[in-house]
């Protein structure tokens, strides 16, 4: 099977929280969506008005006022290069490391790739802009620039996630992993993640109903690589 990598997040890992099934999901959590696990560089704040909203950030970076600065100063430059796309999406895991090993080395940080399974990309890029502009969002500016790019991650396991504005929802934001333990055989691998294609693919039919109460995005099945 064919899968296209999406780019590189820095992603908090977790603590489970209290409206999930400790039944059903580990008791540290690792996703794709915001919602879940806070991902840096977080630009609404870099690049918003507000001095009290970046000093926050900074000190719950625990980052002096000039690697604060730096910090800034790198996303610019990256931004404008491309290799770092709105809001959080690394295009290679080299300039992923630089990041998290010059600012982040202090927080508990994970490095997750995103694939998505070729028969996937068309659905995925119509939900999307159309055109292939410097303002379409990072991860589908990348799942278009690595047409021929495989991730190189090691594979941890597929998140049913729903794509909206360059970010992403995540069923674990729905609680939705007991309404799938009562519809299917749900179980999630050492990993906290879906085992198969086929079991992810089911759930996203399933979370793609219009009578279940999930966000109206388009939901599918996106492989989760973990990069040491």
């Amino acid at each position: 099977m064919n899968v296209r990598s999406g780019g590189y997040l820095l992603i908090e890992r977790t603590k489970q929280a209290a409206y999930m099934d400790a039944q059903l999901i580990s008791e540290f959590v690792q996703s794709a969506s915001e919602c879940i696990c806070k991902q840096h560089p977080t630009l609404d704040v870099l690049w918003g008005t507000s001095k009290d909203s970046k000093n926050t950030y900074r000190e719950r970076l625990r980052l002096s006022e000039e690697d604060f600065l730096k910090l800034t100063e790198w996303v610019e430059v990256y931004q404008e290069s491309g290799e770092l796309g709105y809001p959080q999406t690394f295009q290679t895991i080299e300039l992923a490391k630089k990041f998290r090993d010059r600012f982040f080395s202090h927080i508990e940080i994970d490095i997750i790739e995103l694939g998505l399974p070729e028969s996937y990309v068309a659905d995925f890029l119509a939900e999307g802009d159309e055109g292939e502009s410097p303002e379409r969002y990072g991860v589908e500016r990348f799942i278009l620039r690595h047409e021929l790019e495989a991730p190189t991650g090691q594979f941890l396991g597929y998140e049913m996630l729903g794509y909206e504005n360059g970010m992403f929802h995540s069923y674990l934001c729905n609680g939705l992993e007991k309404d799938l333990a009562e519809q299917f055989s749900f179980k999630l691998n050492k990993h906290g993640f879906v085992s198969t294609l086929e079991e992810a693919e089911r759930y996203c039919t399933y979370s793609n109903q219009e009578d279940v109460e999930t966000e109206p995005v388009l939901w599918l099945p996106w492989a989760i690589y973990g990069v040491a």
